[in-house]
């Protein structure tokens, strides 16, 4: 099993085997966080933006994804546009799968947003879990956030998946996503998904068909939802 990031900051390890084309095919993944090793063997530089301009919640960002971030410090403070989604969880359900299609299938990926308890205390912001996770535009964030759902058929209690979005079109960025976890939620959830490192590097991306190729820094990586 090696550990790979697979986009912003959704990672996996995941075992492969050859594929008779000369590529690599996932036999078996799972989640997981990890530090990535330095000194030239497999740098992958990440920092963290400040939001708030006194570092109550940051913004993981990488190499790989560049932007200014400039253009983020204080969008919190700018308008806040909220949407539900109707997808719900039932508590313990893990929400990978959701977190990976996110990060495949928006350009900004899917980030980390670590926020001090002071700032979701103060309802500066209102993130699903204290470490959140969230989406960068150019000069908007939108992020994931959750209220009840009800119940279901067996009575066990049930979260809503939610987006708040913040600045000059954070309403339109935060529907974006909404709409991301609704597709996943209709047409995907309930798929398998593998990992492939393609032989010759071709793009075979088909969104609509839950096929996303990643092209990464050291080698580009297809996910599919099958």
């Amino acid at each position: 099993m090696i550990p790979l990031r697979i986009r912003g900051s959704v990672s996996r390890s995941i075992a492969f085997e050859r594929d008779p084309d000369g590529g690599w095919r996932s036999a078996e993944h799972a989640m997981c966080g990890f530090v990535p090793l330095r000194g030239g063997i497999a740098d992958d530089p990440r920092s963290r933006i400040d939001l708030t301009g006194d570092n109550t919640v940051t913004l993981q960002s990488h190499q790989d994804q560049p932007f200014a971030p400039e253009r983020l410090t204080g969008v919190l403070d700018q308008p806040r546009s909220e949407m539900w989604t109707g997808v719900t969880f039932a508590r313990m359900e893990s929400l990978e799968w959701m977190y990976l299609w996110l990060t495949c299938a928006l350009p900004g990926g899917l980030r980390s947003m670590p926020a001090e308890q002071t700032a979701i205390d103060s309802g500066r912001i209102t993130p699903m879990f204290r470490t959140g996770m969230a989406v960068p535009g150019d000069g908007e964030l939108a992020y994931l956030a959750k209220r009840p759902g009800g119940h279901d058929s067996d009575g066990h209690e049930l979260t809503e998946t939610g987006v708040i979005g913040h600045g000059p079109h954070g309403g339109e960025l935060a529907a974006r996503v909404a709409d991301e976890i609704r597709t996943w939620h209709r047409d995907f959830r309930h798929r398998d998904v593998r990992f492939e490192i393609p032989a010759d590097g071709t793009d075979t991306s088909d969104p609509t068909r839950g096929r996303f190729f990643l092209d990464r820094p050291h080698h580009p990586i297809t996910v599919v939802w099958q």
